[in-house]
């Protein structure tokens, strides 16, 4: 009861916020726009899901494997830098945001950038790198530049949480935004965001976890402590379970947390007194990590999620890259 007075006028706020940009419209850039976002807060997997697109366009369509072709522009969530950041794989990510640093270090051929005016950032990709295509890291929210294409992300088993806005409930905006999405990305098995699907008629892109492999399991160094700060680690710890690692603790901090060095002793202090061998993190965690001197290792643990579905996507990409170039060599004549 407490929070429905908030809620309200979060609602209200959003409401009238997304109103304005359907009126006004957003700027147009001169390549494809590909936005990547979500309707909840945290925890769906629209950065693995931002990898995955951009190899899968790579390999779709050879000229944009090319170095800078493809740009993700992201605001660089709990960043302290506020000016525009080309991310490279030895940035501080204090400086390019967690996020744009683990996707550039995952993918090192993309234009990471990192600037909360994404238009600014766009602009920029186009005109002195060359960028041909462009994908909009967490833009569903963020009307100021156009998208060709809006994809949302949802978990398959429970899309909208509790149904309810911040803060509330999980939801960024109310239900009813879905509608002005391309395609529902939808991550894992079940039928609760298919149902959703057919109820605003989007297109689904199906995407799953790849499972650890035996390989890397076999290589870890057991049994294992876990230390997490992202926004639903239930699921990697269920996924080290599993893979039949044996976990002796687990210490879990809010999302983005920016591990200290004393919490980072502290960690080291609590796994070797619960007998463990080795400290496990995902990779968006380790890069907020200071290096350690001694202690036990830090193993990262691979994360990949798997396109399975996405014929209807490649079609619609071809399309707008096709109706591009007849637009730029009708401009050239």
């Amino acid at each position: 009861m407490i929070l429905r007075l908030p809620e309200y006028f979060y609602g209200v706020g959003a409401r009238l916020f997304h109103r304005y940009w359907d009126r006004q419209g957003g700027w147009k850039a001169p390549v494809p726009v590909l936005s990547v976002g979500n309707i909840t807060v945290g925890g769906t997997g629209k950065t693995p899901f931002v990898i995955a697109l951009a190899r899968l366009l790579s390999l779709q369509f050879p000229d944009l494997a090319d170095q800078d072709r493809i740009a993700v522009l992201s605001r660089g969530y709990g960043r302290k830098s506020r000016e525009l950041v080309v991310v490279t794989e030895f940035s501080d990510w204090r400086e390019a945001g967690d996020e744009p640093l683990l996707i550039k270090r995952s993918c090192p051929g993309l234009l990471v950038i990192s600037c909360a005016k994404r238009v600014e950032s766009a602009r920029f990709a186009v005109k002195k790198y060359g960028t041909k295509l462009i994908i909009l890291d967490d833009g569903f929210q963020h009307r100021a530049l156009a998208r060709d294409i809006d994809m949302v992300v949802l978990d398959a088993l429970n899309p909208l949480g509790n149904g309810r806005l911040l803060p509330a409930g999980p939801l960024r905006e109310p239900v009813s935004a879905l509608a002005r999405a391309s395609a529902f990305v939808v991550n894992g098995e079940g039928s609760t965001a298919e149902q959703l699907a057919d109820r605003f008629g989007k297109t689904i892109i199906h995407v799953a976890s790849v499972p650890l492999s035996e390989a890397w399991s076999s290589s870890v160094t057991q049994p294992a402590f876990l230390l997490t700060g992202i926004a639903r680690p239930e699921r990697v710890r269920q996924s080290l379970e599993d893979a039949g690692i044996r976990l002796v603790g687990h210490r879990a901090y809010r999302d983005h947390h920016a591990f200290s060095a004393r919490e980072l002793r502290s960690v080291q202090i609590d796994a070797q007194k619960r007998g463990a061998s080795s400290i496990l993190m995902t990779g968006k965690d380790k890069v907020r990590m200071s290096p350690i001197q001694g202690g036990l290792p830090v193993i990262e643990i691979p994360h990949e999620l798997k396109i399975t579905l996405a014929q209807e996507l490649i079609a619609d990409v071809l399309r707008l890259r096709t109706a591009q170039a007849a637009s730029s060599s009708g401009s050239i004549s």
